[in-house]
């Protein structure tokens, strides 16, 4: 649209025009500037091969050529054969870099980015094999030969194929710790664990069936309806000195739950002892101890207490 002036001068008529904004265009110069500004206040995660420390950050070592970043697509190229056990995790990208010290040993860091930090959470439980270490919010390790932890959205691993100082492989664990986002909470499943008797560390926390295969098999046929909405528990227990396992399956609704208890039942699962459903949990007991014991366990589980 424009707006017409007509002036006189001593010459005649002259006419000139100025633009005025249709509300349209108002509109779109409204929208685009909001789009600027949410851009500039989004995610602030951190470059992944920003979060590596540098030379002598740990006296004596230094990386080794650049890191290597891996996304969706190329992740094979890193874990061939093995991806699908990080995408039922929220997989992102996945960084490593390698350093060398002077007398020629060598280490890998590698530093995960998955969707949430449940996400961090469950791919650290899968993990856990050695001894706690105060690492970002839960951390893991064999001494002298593997750290992990997790923190926020990130699961952090630093290994040697060749025995190294324990204080090594910390320092740089802590270095990349110090350099990623803080924060990250277990999820909240994990507060309905029954405290008697559980075994320290004995959990995984999950989402679909491949990341439990190798504890419990289902059948390998997805019987209980998991998928990325799902938030699964497997667990260790020692009942009176008999091992047995505690499975929660929390579902997005209650229709979810029903419908595994009916399908776990109704299969050929071996070592089911027991198993329930209340509201939108699923719950499921197996092993070796009696019926009666499994079913107390179970129904404190799932009443929260």
């Amino acid at each position: 649209m424009r707006d017409v002036k007509t002036t006189r001068t001593s010459s005649g008529v002259r006419t000139s025009s100025s633009k005025v904004r249709s509300p349209q265009l108002v509109e779109v110069s409204v929208t685009l500037l909001l789009a600027l500004l949410l851009a500039g206040c989004g995610d602030k995660s951190p470059s992944l091969a920003d979060v590596f420390p540098g030379a002598d950050a740990v006296p004596g070592w230094a990386p080794a050529g650049d890191a290597v970043t891996f996304n969706r697509d190329t992740i094979f190229d890193l874990v061939d054969g093995q991806a699908d056990a990080f995408f039922v995790y929220g997989f992102e990208q996945v960084a490593v870099q390698k350093y060398q010290n002077a007398q020629g040993a060598g280490l890998s860091v590698e530093v995960w980015q998955l969707a949430t930090p449940a996400d961090a959470y469950g791919l650290f439980t899968s993990g856990i094999a050695g001894t706690p270490v105060a690492i970002g919010n839960d951390g893991d390790g064999d001494p002298g030969w593997r750290i992990i932890f997790w923190q926020d959205r990130y699961y952090v691993q630093v290994y040697t194929r060749q025995e190294l100082p324990d204080a090594d492989l910390q320092g740089l664990a802590r270095a990349v710790a110090a350099a990623l986002p803080a924060g990250g909470e277990r999820p909240g499943l994990v507060s309905r664990l029954p405290a008697e008797g559980l075994v320290e560390r004995g959990f995984i926390f999950f989402h679909e069936e491949i990341s439990i295969q190798s504890e419990v098999w289902l059948g390998g046929e997805n019987i209980l309806g998991l998928s990325p909405q799902t938030n699964g528990l497997l667990t260790r227990y020692d009942v009176g000195g008999t091992p047995a396992r505690l499975l929660l399956i929390e579902y997005p609704d209650t229709g979810g739950a029903s419908a595994g208890l009916a399908a776990l039942n109704g299969s050929e699962v071996s070592g089911l002892v027991t198993a329930n459903a209340r509201d939108n949990l699923l719950g499921a007991v197996f092993g070796e101890v009696d019926e009666g014991t499994a079913s107390a366990l179970l129904a404190k589980a799932l009443g929260g207490s």
